[in-house]
């Protein structure tokens, strides 16, 4: 052997060594190929064997990638798979919160009405907590019983916490389950928004579920639990994200174990009891001076209403008593209206309008609208009106009405009094007439003629020897005046009187002197009256056998009511 034979053994020996126990392992592994047939069986043996958990962290990213292929190039297939077992749990997830509403609402109406309910109005109004979240938080008990960490991608469980004494759930069904669900939401009604699944009602428990961007978190829970709750478990898992950042390396599933780290960091019981604790908290109380003030404008805003109403209250009486006695006017109803009064009822023509003394009570231009309908109305006002309207009584002649009888007092002619009787007996609301005082004119004013008649004829004129005229010329005004009324009279009665003069002489002189002297004395007076009464007075002699020619140095009237002079 040459020596550069054997330096090439020297220099090449262990690569040559190499090569052959590399050869020697490919011929081992091609006498080991397992066929497509042998697979199943060895995976089986393999799960079920101590290496059950490399297995399932080996597989765990390629299941997760196959399932996130499947997802996407067929999702209508898996929508299907899943339709039969989403629609009804929608269903008892919509029945479940339906009773569970009015469930809440029957025991906040039970209770709004007690003690406790009013307490607990109190307290609401204090912290300024919902009064339903006040009820719920005194009346319903809650308890965490699952808590799982999730791996989004693969669908597998990173950890899971329970309370104890609870059975053992098939983590890996449920978390499953829940992938499922979340993208079939994600898929048919959150596309363009990108919702998630965040709460539904699972049998007894309430689910409720927290997106982180490496980890889903999902908590059921029994009861009613606090909003402070899920608060909290944003805060857990924000604070696992935090703590393990490495998405590639501690929270993908078949990483390192973690799962000591994890249980502190979920840490149930200490969850439960954070949640407990902020849930019992007392609310620092909110400053009270708004809610005095809400509460003095209440009171302003409640008197002043008070106020308000009451006025129209008064308003309204006021209106009702001075319709209630206004003379033809039946009110039927008085109402308020648009800020203002509406009167409804009858009216009679004759009646005074009302609308001023209505406007009176009322504020300044406040609507008033009447509503009324004609009618005869018997109130005796009125009555009374409508009788001096129908019956027009001339001047002397009164009317009154009461208790339904019209009494006439005065003087007419006797044909106007009976017509004014009749027409009194028509006036509508006139049940009888008393015509008692009424009386007729023509009597009473003969009787006063035939006396101021007696009374002119009575009167004489004195003369002194054988004057012709008096020597007191102012003993003829007595006379003037009588005649004056007598006159007066006898046109109110409708007569015409005739005025004669005559004189008297004694016998002392020749008959054809004292015939003169008569003539004269007539004839003086007959002048006198004329200029001083404006009528015509006639003068004539003494008839012979007159037993007035007996009256010596006198002259006198004579009042003939049947015709001229001679």
């Amino acid at each position: 052997m040459s020596g550069f034979q054997r330096l090439k053994d020297l220099l090449l020996d262990d690569e040559r060594a190499e090569r052959t126990r590399v050869a020697q392992r490919l011929d081992a592994l091609e006498q080991r190929r397992t066929t497509p047939d042998e697979l199943p069986a060895l995976v089986e043996g393999a799960a079920q064997g101590p290496a059950a958990a490399r297995l399932s962290r080996a597989l765990a990213a390629p299941v997760a990638d196959a399932l996130g292929d499947a997802v996407v190039a067929r999702r209508q297939t898996i929508v299907d798979a899943l339709f039969p077992v989403i629609g009804p749990a929608i269903r008892k997830a919509i029945a479940e919160a339906l009773r569970s509403m009015v469930a809440d609402l029957n025991a906040a109406i039970e209770s709004s009405l007690t003690p406790r309910g009013l307490r607990w109005r109190l307290e609401a109004w204090r912290t300024g907590v919902p009064y339903a979240q006040v009820v719920l938080r005194h009346t319903l008990r809650w308890r965490i019983d699952h808590l799982f960490l999730i791996e989004p991608g693969s669908g597998l469980v990173i950890h899971r916490e329970s309370a104890p004494g609870l059975p053992d759930l098939d983590s890996d069904a449920i978390a499953g389950m829940l992938t499922a669900i979340g993208e079939f939401v994600r898929d048919s009604v959150g596309r363009e928004g990108g919702a998630t699944l965040g709460s539904a009602d699972v049998g007894e428990h309430l689910l409720w579920v927290e997106e982180g961007p490496r980890a889903r978190l999902a908590c059921f829970i029994r009861g009613a639990p606090p909003a402070a709750l899920r608060t909290l478990l944003r805060e857990r898992l924000e604070r696992i994200h935090e703590r393990f950042a490495d998405p590639m390396a501690q929270l993908q599933a078949g990483a390192a174990d973690v799962g000591a780290a994890l249980d502190a960091a979920l840490d149930l019981p200490g969850l439960e009891s954070a949640a407990r604790a902020l849930d019992d908290a007392p609310v620092p109380a909110r400053a009270r001076w708004p809610a005095w003030i809400v509460a003095l404008a209440l009171l302003v805003a409640l008197g002043a209403w008070g106020v308000h109403e009451w006025r129209w209250s008064q308003r309204l009486a006021a209106a009702q008593s001075t319709l209630g006695d206004w003379p033809g006017l039946a009110v039927q109803r008085v109402t308020r209206e648009g800020g203002g009064l509406r009167v409804r009822g009858l009216i009679d023509p004759l009646a005074d309008p009302p609308q001023a003394a209505l406007a009176a009570l009322l504020p300044p231009g406040a609507p008033l609208a009447l509503d009324l309908r004609g009618y005869i109305a018997t109130d005796a006002p009125i009555v009374e009106r409508r009788a001096r309207a129908l019956l027009a009584p001339p001047d002397g002649v009164s009317l009154s009405f009461d208790g339904g009888t019209l009494r006439l007092v005065g003087e007419l002619p006797q044909a106007e009094r009976a017509a004014m009787i009749l027409r009194a007996g028509m006036v509508p609301g006139v049940a009888a007439v008393d015509d008692a005082g009424l009386v007729a004119r023509e009597p009473r004013l003969r009787a006063a003629f035939d006396a101021l008649r007696a009374t002119v004829e009575s009167r004489r004129i004195t003369f002194e020897g054988d004057a012709e005229a008096p020597a007191d010329a102012a003993a003829l005004a007595p006379l003037v005046d009588d005649l004056r009324r007598l006159l007066a009279v006898a046109r109110e009665a409708g007569l015409s009187p005739v005025l004669r003069t005559w004189g008297g002489a004694d016998g002392s002189g020749t008959a054809a002197r004292n015939a003169a002297l008569r003539a004269a004395r007539a004839g003086w007076l007959a002048r006198e009256l004329s200029v001083a009464l404006g009528v015509e007075v006639f003068a004539e002699l003494e008839p012979a056998g007159d037993p007035q020619a007996t009256l010596a140095r006198v002259a006198a009237v004579r009042i003939d009511l049947g015709g001229g002079g001679r």
